[in-house]
């Protein structure tokens, strides 16, 4: 049994938490749109099972990154022999830092956009759509934040811990459920992601899909201005892109064939 929890556990740990979330959002939803789950959820799930596979078949991950560097002492903190008390939460930052610069550039860049717009096609907002990512955005985000754990050389057991975190964080912040407003004051005063900040970075509003790139924590986007703690009120809210019509959002071959269309 320990054995069988050991190499499933963290398996059977995000998909109970998805399984959870997915029951809260039912039976008590934040946004009382209809969330459209039989046209959107196989679409979601699917990809969802395909970058699963693809995921399994990168030869290196992050923390298998960090792990070569601490072998082979590349990177900056392996030159620097620096202290546990000092690699803990520089590993926290870089690791959180490498993956907002990653999530800009997809923003910025046109052919990384190209791929992460899959992940912004999605018309309603709940756990489901943090699977939602194009297979080649999951590699190349791979690649990048592998080659910056590297240069840092960031510590693969706190990696090990904060990439589990972040995982079921990212659950958390994209389901659409109710979080009670001194659990959210207190989340935004740490700068923790939560569901309602999310949601303005998946706003059909352009200005709005440019904020809050924090996965995790948002102290980068209060540092580089990319912070937003709430929507605009002139319109009704709105998911998506308007560039990308209803039913190439929920169509699953569409979604993989999206960065190659205009």
């Amino acid at each position: 049994m320990s054995s069988f929890l050991r190499d499933y556990g963290w398996f059977l740990i995000f998909w109970s938490t998805l399984i959870l979330l997915g029951a809260m959002e039912y039976f008590a939803p934040e946004l009382p749109d209809d969330a459209s789950r039989r046209r959107r959820w196989p679409v979601n799930l699917s990809l969802g099972l395909i970058n699963g596979l693809v995921t399994s078949s990168v030869p290196v991950l992050t923390v298998g990154s960090a792990q070569w560097a601490a072998n082979h002492q590349v990177g900056l903190l392996n030159w620097l022999a620096a202290p546990l008390w000092v690699v803990v939460p520089l590993t926290i930052v870089g690791r959180s830092l490498a993956q907002y610069v990653f999530h800009v550039l997809c923003h910025k860049v046109p052919l990384l956009w190209r791929l992460h717009r899959v992940h912004h096609c999605d018309t309603h907002l709940d756990a489901t759509s943090t699977l939602r990512n194009h297979p080649l955005e999951l590699i190349a985000n791979v690649m990048f934040v592998s080659a910056m754990v590297a240069l840092l050389g960031l510590s693969p057991a706190v990696l090990v811990a904060y990439e589990s975190a972040e995982a079921l964080l990212n659950l958390l912040s994209h389901a659409n459920i109710r979080v009670p407003p001194v659990a959210e004051r207190i989340a935004r005063a740490l700068f923790l992601t939560t569901p309602a900040l999310h949601r303005i970075h998946h706003s059909a509003r352009h200005e709005e899909t440019d904020t809050n790139y924090g996965a995790a924590f948002l102290f980068w986007d209060w540092l580089f201005g990319t912070y937003r703690d709430k929507t605009a009120e002139t319109e009704a809210f709105r998911f998506g892109l308007n560039e990308v019509s209803l039913e190439r959002a929920e169509n699953l071959e569409v979604q993989l064939a999206l960065p190659w269309r205009p």
